[in-house]
């Protein structure tokens, strides 16, 4: 039972750092040269035959401060490729909400939503344009799925979306966490509605990364009930007993079996964020061993920075568990 029982800090052990690349050195290369306006190095890099590096190398770029300002000249000197488009409605998408229309907090006006939304409206139709030409791109119905989300639309449509994803790439990562995020209470959704989501899908995709989707589902519940508590309370700490829960903890583990310790799971790029979210859930649920194990195979390469938000946060949890191996 947690808190931590020796005070270990970070201080006695050498203070590792977050694998912000997923250690990946070409997604870190194509952060360096889009930043350069490195078209045709980023292009080489992000025209992986890999879906799943694909996936993560788009999302790379769609995050990228300032690539607005030179995309559309890849897309004038090469009219018939659908990459610079796809990277330009991406980053539209992925930076609405930076928008002051995007604000939750009652500051945003008429004006600025009605803005936001003529944004998210070309957004789309670059990656309408897109999916005309080819409509298996998952990546792009990724980012619909998440402008679905943005805009409010219904649950239905959010659906739709997902449907047309998963018909491309049944356990495509990204889609599946922004499934989940649609179908959370403070996104328009319900509780049992993203559980069921989480726990399904995670039956439908035995030996991969999506069962991980149940530990991010309780993590998400855990921050409704900490809302649910303190409503006008912005810094709300999350109840980490929560995870003591012999059914809560049952379910997680059941998620373990499906993903990263089923016989068919293989490691791959993405496998930290699976390895991060159930050593995260094992620690507070004191299953020391299963957690001890998995912080050895991230060791200090493979350390995301969620569910962690914090190095020194990480650091006094691994302690935690090594302190209380034998118990």
């Amino acid at each position: 039972m947690w808190p931590f029982n020796r005070g270990r800090s970070a201080a006695e052990e050498e203070v590792p750092e977050f694998a912000h690349f997923l250690g990946d050195a070409a997604a870190e290369r194509l952060r360096f040269v889009l930043r350069k306006r490195d078209w045709d190095t980023a292009r080489a890099i992000l025209s992986t035959d890999d879906p799943e590096h694909r996936s993560y190398y788009i999302r790379i770029a769609a995050g990228t401060l300032g690539i607005e300002k030179w995309i559309s000249g890849p897309i004038r000197e090469d009219p018939d490729s659908d990459l610079p488009l796809l990277i330009k409605a991406c980053h539209m998408v992925s930076w609405s909400w930076e928008l002051p229309g995007a604000a939750t907090d009652g500051t945003a006006t008429s004006a600025d939503k009605e803005s936001m939304a003529e944004h998210l409206r070309r957004a789309e139709a670059i990656l309408d344009e897109v999916l005309e030409r080819n409509p298996r791109d998952a990546d792009a119905w990724m980012y619909k799925l998440e402008a679905s989300r943005v805009q409010g639309l219904p649950q239905v449509e959010r659906w739709r979306r997902f449907e047309r994803l998963i018909e491309a790439d049944p356990t495509h990562w990204f889609g599946h966490e922004e499934m989940l995020w649609c179908l959370r209470p403070d996104w328009g959704g319900n509780t049992p509605a993203m559980f069921d989501f989480a726990r399904t899908r995670a039956a439908a995709c035995p030996g991969t990364h999506v069962p991980t989707l149940v530990v991010l589902a309780h993590r998400a519940h855990t921050w409704h009930l900490a809302k649910a508590k303190n409503p006008g309370k912005a810094d709300r700490s999350l109840d980490l007993t929560y995870y003591e829960n012999e059914k809560v903890m049952n379910d997680i583990w059941n998620a373990s079996q499906l993903s990263v310790w089923h016989d068919d799971y293989r490691e791959t790029l993405l496998t930290p964020i699976a390895w991060n979210n159930f050593a995260f859930a094992f620690t507070y649920g004191d299953y020391h061993k299963p957690a001890w194990s998995l912080y050895e195979a991230m060791g200090a390469d493979w350390i995301t920075e969620h569910p962690w938000d914090d190095v020194d946060f990480f650091v006094k949890s691994k302690a935690y568990t090594q302190d209380n191996l034998d118990d």
